[in-house]
């Protein structure tokens, strides 16, 4: 006879993640340019304004004239732009698979605040037509979404989330698509049904079999009913495994005859021999059944060394991934102020697992564990130790450049002003891994964490462990972009003596590459465990430029394979060789059209080639490794295709062919 078993939760993990402000989403970065967001209050009111480019600012400099006039000019279109913004709603409309109109759909708007800890949702819901109107909105950036029993979010191909980001005074068009749905039976080994069982569905890979740029996959779960049904509805479109058994993660409470058991995979294995489900959007994928293995499963267990904890933190969760895919296996959570801190975690089967713990409060998470390779062979783990460490934080400052008025006469900028906050701005930070030739599992803090200034430029960028990280940044306003990055001057190989405006803010400052006024070149960040970095300089200006067109095939040339290729712009000048900060990367769409926005004026190479990383769903910039790099620059300078981008120039005609004629 079966003891039953308590089976453990997993969403209380959840919540701490949302807690600490980490979004799991990739930002537009230097070196890569992203899919255009919706129109913007700036497209709706103007065409975008920009200015002329200019060097990195020098560490000191005196006021030219007429400068603080047009600071002054600038903080009064600010503080204006601030009180329209803070009056504007977020308007929108929701529709069906169609473009029909969709009526009662919850919208959720959350703010990606600069604050941690937890922030309320605005939660309004679209009328008959399926127009909605999300008011009262403070100036800053919204993660909007929508939710409709059966129906999905499109989903961010770069994020790998659904929804987006918008502004107040933005239009949006929210479009939800039926889910797909998985239904099978589930049987004991005798062929009889396993009754009141849950099974789950978690979505591994896209339907390119691309791995979704997040740790935690989409999820669905069902119980099987009398005859040992279930049916799993309301899916993402997409790739997965699914399973009976093992650790159930909507489970409070919950008492099972088989809670101890081994998950049993579709058709009857282990998560490395599972057959993966395709799941297309309104389709259902019937007679996905699983015979039941009935195998017991082992415990993992140990105790917890954690750092002071302060009266209210909640529970440290400890999860078990499988090391192979980075997918949930099991989870538990420890008390902080018990002194009993064991924990245990059932239903394992044999295999390779990481193991890592996190714990915080509602100011975010604090501190975490290095993950810890785990393996399970015919028995259970025990004694295992696990540390807890401080999280290490960024912070620094966002100034976005006004032009000047020489600048602003030019006839493509004339009366162009950019309509951005700082509050509007996307700062986000990746860990830095290397280029995938296998799938790879993600720690459970190794995922982008972004974060936005607040109205005087500031930002953190918290709950980081230590690692190396890229700087990324996300502009919603055409007319402007990334100028410069510095660090502070511990942080900088070069000069060897700093100057009073880069003095150390931080003595333990982490490491960078950067160029002799401090500008970061590698766009790496090294971080140790528990450090404080601030003083990071970030200078955005106007005057940005887009670049788009149409890659063709050459004479005598088969057409182009555009779902491979990637579209590069680098930098002509020497100087700028290195500097991320001007190499940018685009898909081209299935036409063979590309576009560029938020570009640094100048003179830039343009090339198409094949992609290197077309196995992975957010492909890893060409620019961002010193080999490839060298190599970009060889093969543009090759093809010697050439653009000349003035400051506000709007160019979308541009003929690129592929393969590149030899020049002439």
């Amino acid at each position: 006879m079966r003891t039953p078993r308590r089976l453990v939760p997993v969403r209380f993990i959840l919540a701490l993640l949302a807690a600490s402000g980490a979004h799991a989403s990739f930002a537009q970065q230097p070196a890569v340019v992203i899919d255009p967001p919706p129109k913007t209050r700036q497209q709706q009111q103007q065409t975008t304004p920009t200015t002329q480019p200019a060097q990195s600012p020098s560490p000191k400099t005196q006021d030219a004239p007429g400068e603080n006039a047009n600071r002054a000019a600038a903080t009064k279109a600010d503080a204006t732009k601030a009180a329209s913004a803070a009056a504007s709603p977020i308007n929108g409309r929701v529709v069906g698979d169609a473009g029909e109109p969709l009526a009662g759909v919850a919208i959720y708007a959350l703010p990606r605040s600069p604050a941690p800890g937890f922030r309320s949702p605005h939660v309004v819901m679209a009328d008959e037509e399926g127009n909605f109107q999300v008011t009262g909105l403070d100036p800053g950036l919204y993660m909007l979404n929508a939710s409709m029993p059966g129906y999905v979010s499109e989903v961010d191909p770069l994020t790998g989330r659904p929804g987006g980001t918008y502004r107040p005074g933005d239009n949006v068009v929210v479009r939800l698509v039926h889910g797909g749905v998985i239904t099978g039976t589930v049987t004991d080994p005798q062929g009889e049904p396993l009754v009141a069982q849950s099974v789950r569905a978690f979505r591994v890979h896209d339907l390119d079999g691309h791995t979704p740029p997040t740790p935690f996959p989409f999820s669905g779960e069902n119980r099987t009913d009398d005859r040992g049904v279930y049916r799993i509805y309301g899916l993402q479109p997409g790739l997965y495994v699914v399973f009976v058994g093992g650790f159930a993660p909507s489970a409070y409470g919950i008492t099972s005859a088989y809670g101890g058991d081994a998950p049993t995979f579709y058709p009857s294995g282990t998560r490395d021999t599972a057959t993966e489900v395709s799941v297309r959007a309104g389709q259902e994928t019937m007679g996905v059944d699983i015979r039941y293995r009935d195998e017991q499963g082992h415990r993992v267990t140990g105790t917890l060394d954690l750092p002071v904890v302060a009266p209210g933190d909640f529970d440290t969760g400890v999860m078990l991934t499988f090391a192979s895919t980075g997918m949930p296996a099991g989870s538990v959570g420890v008390k902080p102020n018990s002194n009993e801190r064991s924990f245990s975690i059932e239903s394992i089967a044999d295999g390779d697992y990481d193991l890592q713990a996190m714990g915080g409060g509602r100011e975010g998470l604090t501190g975490a564990s290095a993950p810890q390779r785990v393996s399970v062979r015919g028995a259970d783990v025990t004694g295992l130790r696990v540390t807890l460490a401080p999280l290490a934080s960024i912070s620094g400052t966002l100034v976005i450049e006004p032009s000047s008025e020489t600048e602003r006469a030019r006839d493509a900028c004339k009366d162009r002003r950019a309509a951005q906050l700082p509050q509007e701005t996307l700062i986000t930070v990746n860990p830095e891994r290397a280029r995938a030739t296998t799938a790879r599992p993600f720690s459970r803090l190794s995922m982008p964490h972004d974060a936005t200034p607040d109205e005087t430029g500031a930002f953190t960028l918290r709950t980081l462990e230590s690692g190396r990280y890229r700087l990324a940044f996300r502009l919603f306003d055409e007319a402007l972009y990334v100028r410069s990055v510095q660090l502070p001057a511990a942080t900088q190989t070069t000069p060897a003596t700093p100057t009073t405006a880069q003095r150390t803010v931080n003595s333990a400052a982490p490491r960078a590459a950067t160029t002799s006024t401090g500008a970061v070149a590698s766009g790496l960040l090294d971080l140790q465990t528990g450090q404080r970095l601030s003083g990071l300089s970030i200078r955005v200006a106007e005057g940005a430029a887009s670049f788009g067109g149409r890659i063709v095939a050459s004479e005598g040339a088969a057409p182009p394979p555009f779902a491979q290729m990637r579209v590069h712009l680098v930098p002509r000048e020497r100087e700028h060789a290195d500097d991320l900060l001007r190499f940018y990367e685009a898909a081209p769409a299935s036409d063979g059209s590309f576009s560029f926005k938020n570009l640094a004026p100048g003179r830039y190479l343009v090339l198409a080639r094949p992609s290197t990383d077309t196995d992975e769903a957010a492909p890893r910039p060409a620019a961002w490794d010193t080999d490839s790099r060298a190599k970009l620059r060889r093969e543009a300078e090759a093809a010697a295709v050439t653009a000349e981008l003035q400051p506000c120039q709007r160019t979308n005609d541009f003929t690129l062919r592929f393969p590149p004629s030899p020049p002439k």
